[in-house]
């Protein structure tokens, strides 16, 4: 069995943050962060049986705390300066340990809708609609990686850069 990567099992969407907490306490009906040594306790999450994370967060908005980030799939969550987050499930993640993953850049082959495939993938993409322009996409190359054997997308270019592998 293959080892899977620090990104294995997050629930999206994941909320984040560019630097890890001071400190961070969890109990068994919240979590709370304290951002620097000087900052208050803030919390985070109060744990209610069946209601999602993201509802809890809304419920208990710090006007004090905001996360840096909210990613909806591990493209944003890897194409960002991450070093913890919590995610839809209440798990915590600590981003800072570096892991090398397979990489490579490919053309766009065929872009339908918000749907592209790209070259020796073969499966497609969803994209957000609103960045969806198949004149300039079919231009485009993409750098893909490789997590728990899955590719994804992790950067648009407008030329060819050659890529075998990256540190996330």
């Amino acid at each position: 069995m293959k080892a899977r990567s620090k990104f294995y099992g997050v629930e999206f969407p994941i909320f984040a943050l560019k630097k890890k907490p001071y400190d961070f306490t969890i109990r068994l009906n919240s979590i709370s962060v304290k951002r620097t040594e000087e900052d208050e306790w803030h919390t985070i999450d109060e744990y209610k049986e069946k209601t999602s994370l993201l509802k809890r967060y809304v419920s208990v908005k710090d006007e004090f705390f905001f996360f840096d980030y909210t990613c909806t799939n591990i493209s944003q969550l890897v194409s960002k300066p991450i070093e913890w987050a919590i995610d839809s499930k209440a798990k915590i993640y600590d981003f800072r340990q570096k892991q090398k993953f397979k990489a490579r850049t490919v053309q766009v082959v065929k872009v339908r809708d918000n749907l592209i495939w790209l070259n020796t993938v073969s499966y497609p993409f969803k994209l957000s609609k609103n960045i969806v322009d198949p004149a300039t996409l079919m231009e485009q190359y993409i750098t893909i990686v490789y997590i728990d054997e899955v590719w994804h997308l992790y950067r648009f270019s407008s030329f060819y850069e050659p890529v075998h592998e990256i540190t996330l």
